[in-house]
């Protein structure tokens, strides 16, 4: 085992703001529309960040220049095991689940996913945990 200095970065914000996000507009659409359109708005958002949530996992498990090779692996395993993960959660929600409404679930795990992306690139992260200041 490699050991280094450099922090994680703090991916747990971006399924956190996810799961947030899930949770807002199925409470949203259960208001405002019925319990079916929420209930597929919690599948949605769960299949989009409960991937999301597996690819962090595999993908940030090695930090270092040593590990690179353990890295990229890490990466093609998690985005793999994503897609793979994405497919079969809606394939069993669409033929196991009677009431499932297709547009919300799918509609919910687009909205999820962007929301991921726009956490993803508001992280504020330096590995080696020292704040960088601005040139003036």
């Amino acid at each position: 085992m490699i050991v280094t200095n450099l922090k994680p970065p703090p991916v747990h914000k971006v399924i956190i703001a996810q799961i947030s996000a899930t949770t807002f507009i199925a409470v949203v659409s259960l208001v405002l529309i019925n319990a079916s359109t929420a209930f597929s708005v919690l599948l949605g958002g769960g299949v989009s960040s409960g991937s999301n949530a597996f690819f962090a996992a595999q993908a940030f498990k090695h930090r270092g220049a040593r590990n690179a090779q353990k890295i990229v692996k890490g990466f093609l395993a998690g985005e793999i095991g994503k897609f793979c993960i994405t497919v079969v959660m809606f394939a069993l929600s669409f033929s196991l689940l009677p009431n499932v409404v297709e547009g919300a679930m799918i509609l919910a795990f687009l909205i999820v996913h962007v929301v991921g992306v726009a956490a993803a690139v508001r992280i504020d992260y330096t590995p080696n945990g020292h704040k960088s200041t601005p040139s003036p």
